[in-house]
């Protein structure tokens, strides 16, 4: 009766430590598997939530994510559509814990451009708004006349005024915001 009580005693020992290394694996496992997502993947993977999003230049936009590539993202604020790219994002408040991979390649690759070039064929009325490196919001408005490799120029005309054209380097860009 000693012996079955000692078995026992062993057996409960060996199941336990069985028990500890398989949650010790699927802690590391899911570890693994968070180191591997982008900040696209977790917007991506919050679906209708709005997220309180804090860029460079001390710009804030709230709004429900639409459209997530690689390099930026898109978001409804209000009546506005705003798109923003990635490496102007300070932080983003309100996410949950999920994280998705884009499955398309293609959308997932889109750069900025890309969408942009959409908002200068649409002629739409933007505003533009910049970090200008020493902590005081700009933002500039018109419609965005080309893009280039690494630019846009940004149209702006009045009534009455004679059109100029602003160049806008993309690594000053912090949002574009529609003006609907």
């Amino acid at each position: 009766m000693r012996w079955e009580a000692l078995f026992d005693d062993f057996e409960a020992q060996a199941a336990e430590a069985v028990r500890a290394q398989f949650e010790a694996h699927v802690g590391e496992l899911a570890r693994t598997e968070q180191s591997a997502a982008t900040l696209a993947d977790r917007l991506r993977g919050q679906g209708s939530a709005s997220l309180d999003f804090e860029l460079r230049g001390n710009s804030r936009f709230s709004g429900r994510v639409v459209t997530v590539a690689e390099t930026w993202c898109s978001i409804e604020s209000g009546p506005r559509a705003v798109l923003i790219p990635l490496a102007a994002v300070v932080s983003v408040a309100g996410l949950a814990r999920r994280a998705l991979q884009e499955p398309i390649g293609v959308r997932r690759q889109m750069g900025i451009t890309s969408a942009l070039r959409a908002l200068a064929r649409d002629r739409s009325s933007v505003a533009c708004h910049l970090d200008t490196r020493n902590g005081e919001p700009r933002v500039a408005t018109g419609m965005i006349d080309g893009v280039g490799r690494d630019y846009l120029e940004l149209a702006s005309s009045g009534e009455g005024v004679t059109r100029s054209t602003t160049l806008v380097p993309l690594g000053a860009l912090v949002a574009v915001a529609s003006q609907r």
